[in-house]
């Protein structure tokens, strides 16, 4: 802190980050679901604020990488986990599918741990690509899809084998090492002004709580980004691989000519 007082600006945004998914918990704890949802995606805002302000300050630190690690794990793992759960648990009937939720919200949890630690180990030093869907993505879809289908009334997509299941699909998408790409400032000024509105937009959808579909079919968008990116460097693999047997056929015929 004395050698660069600037990393408290961005350890601040993700102080702001932790303190409001826990604000989330509690009003998942007292029923009031679309605050808690909505709540979780205002700390997806901070927690990428927090990383915009310490590459333009040029403010990175250790303690800020486990402090961040640290408010996604409460904001992006337990905060949807005790969202789902706070739900089921008031509208169940006690029957064995209430436990298909308990369940799925502690793997979720766990494996969110496991990806944080993951990052934090093997993965920060890639500048392009996060390896398996961030928490941060994660948490904010799960939260979409509980406001858009409470908010909505939606009975089939809250049936609980149907939540259960895709908060045990977000799980494992934290660990599948699909190539998602990391946002980058565009070197261009229109990318840049491109960027900064689609910022403003995101923000201003979560600020007014309007049209949680738009945002959850951009994150669905990302995720098939991950998916083909994956399958494109599998298939540049596979044709390396297999110019290098041909070449090695090849090396192999002119050594029995030999």
């Amino acid at each position: 802190m004395k050698n660069n007082p600037k990393i408290l600006i961005p350890n601040i945004f993700t102080g702001l980050n932790m303190l409001i998914g826990l604000t989330s918990i509690f009003y998942s704890i007292k029923g009031a679901y679309i605050d808690a949802a909505w709540l979780i995606l205002l700390s997806t805002v901070m927690d990428k604020l927090d990383g915009t302000a310490a590459r333009f300050l040029n403010a990175s630190s250790m303690f800020g990488v486990e402090f961040d690690s640290f408010s996604d794990f409460i904001s992006f793992a337990v905060a949807p986990s005790i969202l789902v759960f706070s739900y089921f648990n008031a509208v169940g009937d006690g029957s064995a599918n209430d436990f298909y939720v308990v369940a799925a919200c502690a793997f979720y949890v766990v494996f969110s741990a496991v990806r944080l630690a993951k990052y934090n180990t093997t993965q920060s030093d890639d500048k392009d690509y996060f390896y398996g869907m961030t928490t941060t993505m994660s948490g904010g879809m799960i939260a979409l899809y509980m406001v858009f289908a409470v908010e909505n009334n939606l009975s089939w997509f809250l049936d609980v084998n149907i939540v259960a299941g895709m908060v045990i699909a977000h799980g494992i998408s934290l660990l599948v090492p699909f190539k998602y790409p990391k946002l980058k400032k565009p070197q261009s000024k229109n990318g840049q002004m491109i960027l900064f509105l689609s910022f403003a937009m995101f923000l201003g959808l979560i600020l007014t709580r309007r049209l949680p579909w738009l945002i959850y079919i951009t994150g669905l968008l990302y995720v098939v980004i991950g998916f083909y990116r994956t399958k494109k460097a599998f298939s540049l693999i596979a044709i390396n691989d297999s110019d290098d047997e041909h070449t090695d056929h090849g090396m192999e015929s002119n050594s029995k000519k030999e």
